[in-house]
This record gives structure tokens, C-alpha cells and sequence, in this order.
């Protein structure tokens, strides 16, 4: 079944067969495979992490350094774009700052509209008492000195997690720390670039044909106005199955990416990435006889801890993984909020499932909610969302959120379905947030339990609100 090189012939394996040969890549175990390939995205997640993750990422790289291979179109990406993620970090951090500097200000006026209120109201119900505000201490100067320093913690929370994350732009063109690791780390390692007639035949067969045909990698970059850079995954591929080829020895190719898009993964139904497209594991294996896998950042950090004992810690795996989720988040809210003027569908209907998801979660986080993540319990369904209450007293505090997503109208028993789940997790309170509407029953069941509906019309004004993004939902029916 294999050639003089060892590589199997597809022609030659049954059904059954071919299939296990490509998609089965965890043969002997938690290994990192012959060869550990290196795209761009992961690299620049460098940059997002604090100090001390980053220490154990480049411990997990040295262990496997013999392996190490960057494809060139890798490390052009990632020489391209690393100033952009630094800076967009450290405008999160401004931002951030902006916010809390400004709280208190938002504060004062929110306060003094209100007693302004309670002003007209008692002139409206003709009160018989006088009653001025300055004398309680709620004039607009008294409210504010009483509010002087109240952010101060917060704000020094702020500094000392900025000061966890020690790369700004002006190491980026000076001594950056990341990439001179990352230079000893994968000096030879890297691969060669394409001729230019090479380059100009992939990037013609990656636009005339695969794309249009949804061949992955690379067709849901296919919008992008340069027709190189549309096909840049597909070069990045190319570069992969080249190497693999060269050298047949490599029997399993690990790819670490961060690019979860649905033309590289297949997701669960949490949004997960969890494995190949087959189609890749297909061609990679027709093409050089060898495995593939993919693994994000955090993926080879938990690979990691499994075969090298005590080199990666439990806490830093999820800490990599959250913020590789927040960064999927951010990248789709972005993605939303220049739908209009870039013609992106923003119709919530066509978003993939997971995608959906993680505009709740980017909503969820918006509204105040704290350590809201996606959850699978498949012992108690009716559910896809946890996180902590912003207005609960409670120590507990959980909000259990489902996700519905369709034309009919949501009936009792999702009602029922989360009430179900709620009991069991002992949640405060729940919601229910759907792209459609809800039945009359479904609105009944909620019955005295503190449970959320959120329909369509609503959940466009609150992404609108929130999250400054400019839906759609075709399905609505007409009115209010």
C-alpha cells in the first residue's frame, strides 16, 4: 500500500480506511507529530498573553525545537502584523483607562438627572415640604466630591495587569523581546518563498478555482480586495503540503494556528474548534502520506502538559484559551460593526451558530456581566451560556443564558428546558435570547422565576446599544 518512500497510496485503501488515515492524527498518543508548523496567528498571540504565560509557551516551543518549522508566508504575516497587535492591545488598555477615568463623571450626571427628576416630581404633586438638594448633600459639587478617588483601585488594577502585558509599540522597533526569542527559537527553520511566476500560478488557481468551489483554505477570505491577499492562506498551505513532500519522513504534521475560521476547523456545537476539515486531512495525506492536526495556542499548551509534566500549568492553559476566545469575540464584533460600510452581511440569521454565540457572550460582557462563558452539559440541557449576575447580592450570582435561533416562535418548552437547568445549578436567574419571537405560552412559563426574554426587536436595540452594531433580521415579521 505505499510507494518506495513510504507514503500510502490512496488508491489502494478502502473507504474505510482512507477515511481513518485522514482524519485520525492522535495515533501513539499526546505527541506534537514529526513536525510542528508554525502559522503567523499564533505567533502574534504572543503579544495578547501576560509574562508568565508567554515564558511557558516559549518553554513548550524548546522542547520541541528540533521539530520547529515557520512556512515563509508565516513569518511574512507575522513581521506585517505584529506592530498592529501590539497596538491594538495598548488601545485597549487606553480605552480601558478612558472608561474608569470617566465613571465618575458619568456618575455625577446620571445622579443629578435623577434628582432633577425627584425635583419636577415633587412640583408636579404640588409638595407642601421644601426639600433642596444641596441641603442632602445631592447638588452636582457635593456629588462629585464625595465620588473623588472612588475608581483610584480600580484604576491601579488597571496599571498592574498593563504592566503583566510589558510589550508596547516602541519595543516593536527597538529590542522586542518576543521576536528575538522567537529568531534562536527558529533560526533554519524557516521556509523559502515562492518565485514569482510560483506565486502568480497559486494565487490564480486559489481565486479561479478553489474558491468558487469553497476548497479550503482560504475562501472565506475570498472578499478581500487584493487577490494575494485573499489567497494567503491557501499560500501558507501550499508551502505546508511542499515541505511535507520533501521530506515523507513526517508521518503527522501539527499545525498551530489561531485562525479558527470554518474553512481551516471542524466545530463542536459549543463553537470549539476541534479538528481539520476533512478535506484537508485529504489532501494533506494524498499529497505526502502524512497526518494532519490542528491545534491552536492553547491546544499545544494542554498537549503540552500532558507529555512534559509540570512544564505548563492548568491555569495558564485556561488563561491563553479565554484569551483566544475574547480575541474571536472582538474579531467578530469588529467584523459587525463595518458591515455597513464594507458591505459585510450583518442579517444575524446567516451567522454560523458559533459565531452567533459569541456575539451573546460580547453582549453579555457589554452589559456587565462577569466570567460569562460557553458551556456544554450535556446531563442537563437547555442552556448554552453561564455567567455571573452584575446587579446579584448573592454569592453565587449565576445567569443560565439559551440561545434560540430561527423563524418560529419559542415555545414553552425551552421555558421549562431552562427552568430544568436553573434548579440544577442552583442559578439566580436566567435568559432566553432568540433571533425570532415568543409564543404566548413560552411567556407564561417564565411564571415567578426571574427569567429574561429577549426577542429579536430586543436583542437588535441592545447590540445597537451595547455593542454599537447595526443588525439585521430578515425572519421578523413586520411591525412591532
Amino acid at each position: 500500500m505505499s510507494d518506495s518512500l513510504g507514503i500510502p497510496d490512496p488508491g489502494k485503501l478502502g473507504l474505510h480506511q482512507a477515511f481513518r488515515a485522514w482524519t485520525n492524527p492522535d495515533v501513539g498518543g499526546p505527541s506534537f507529530g514529526s513536525l510542528v508548523v508554525l502559522d503567523a496567528s499564533a505567533l502574534l498571540h504572543l503579544y495578547r498573553v501576560t509574562r508568565a504565560a508567554r515564558e511557558q509557551v516559549f518553554a513548550t516551543l524548546k522542547n520541541v525545537e528540533d521539530r520547529l518549522w515557520v512556512p515563509h508566508q508565516a513569518a511574512t504575516e507575522f513581521h506585517r502584523n505584529r506592530r498592529g497587535v501590539v497596538e491594538g492591545k495598548m488601545a485597549q488598555f487606553r480605552d480601558m483607562r478612558l472608561t474608569l477615568a470617566q465613571a465618575s463623571a458619568v456618575a455625577v450626571s446620571n445622579l443629578k438627572k435623577s434628582v432633577q427628576r425627584l425635583v419636577e416630581f415633587r412640583q408636579y404633586n404640588m409638595a407642601g415640604r421644601d426639600w433642596a438638594p444641596q441641603e442632602h448633600g445631592l447638588d452636582e459639587k457635593s456629588i462629585h466630591d464625595r465620588l473623588v478617588g472612588v475608581m483610584d483601585s480600580a484604576l491601579a488594577e488597571l496599571k498592574a495587569l498593563q504592566d503583566e502585558h510589558d510589550i508596547g509599540p516602541g519595543d516593536i522597533g527597538n529590542a522586542d523581546p518576543i521576536l528575538q526569542r522567537l529568531d534562536l527559537l527558529t533560526r533554519g527553520r524557516i521556509g523559502k518563498p515562492y518565485s514569482q511566476p510560483q506565486l502568480t500560478k497559486i494565487v490564480s488557481e486559489a481565486i479561479e478555482f478553489r474558491f468558487p468551489n469553497e476548497i479550503p483554505p482560504g475562501y472565506k477570505d475570498a472578499g478581500k480586495k487584493s487577490p494575494y491577499g485573499a489567497a494567503g492562506d491557501y499560500v501558507f498551505w501550499r508551502q505546508i503540503l511542499d515541505r511535507a513532500s520533501e521530506e515523507p519522513r513526517h508521518k503527522l504534521i501539527t499545525l498551530v494556528t489561531n485562525d479558527v475560521k470554518s474553512d481551516w476547523w471542524v466545530f463542536d456545537k459549543n463553537g470549539e474548534p476541534i479538528r481539520p476539515r476533512p478535506e484537508l486531512g485529504q489532501e494533506m495525506f494524498e499529497c505526502t502520506g502524512a497526518q494532519l492536526r490542528l491545534l491552536t495556542l492553547s491546544g499545544l499548551l494542554g498537549t503540552a502538559a500532558a507529555k512534559f509534566p509540570g512544564s505548563v500549568s492548568v491555569e495558564t492553559v485556561r488563561s491563553v484559551r479565554r484569551s483566544e476566545t475574547m480575541t474571536r469575540i472582538a474579531e467578530t464584533v469588529s467584523v459587525l460593526r463595518a458591515s455597513a460600510s464594507e458591505a459585510v452581511d450583518s442579517e444575524l440569521q446567516s451567522l454560523p451558530p458559533f459565531v452567533f454565540e459569541q456575539l451573546v457572550l460580547a453582549l453579555l460582557i457589554a452589559m456587565g456581566y462577569q466570567d460569562a462563558e460557553s458551556v456544554v452539559d450535556s446531563s442537563t440541557p437547555g442552556y448554552s451560556i453561564r455567567a455571573a449576575h452584575p446587579h446579584s447580592n448573592l454569592a453565587s450570582g449565576i445567569t443560565l443564558v439559551a440561545i434560540e435561533r430561527g423563524s418560529e416562535p419559542i415555545e414553552s418548552e425551552s421555558i421549562h428546558a431552562l427552568k430544568k437547568a436553573m434548579q440544577k445549578h442552583a442559578a439566580e436567574s436566567g435568559m432566553v435570547v432568540t433571533t425570532g419571537e415568543f409564543s404566548q405560552t413560552a411567556k407564561k412559563a417564565t411564571g415567578a422565576s426571574d427569567i429574561q426574554l429577549i426577542d429579536g426587536r430586543r436583542l437588535l436595540k441592545l447590540l445597537h446599544e451595547f455593542l454599537e452594531i447595526g443588525a439585521t433580521i430578515s425572519t421578523l415579521p413586520e411591525g412591532e
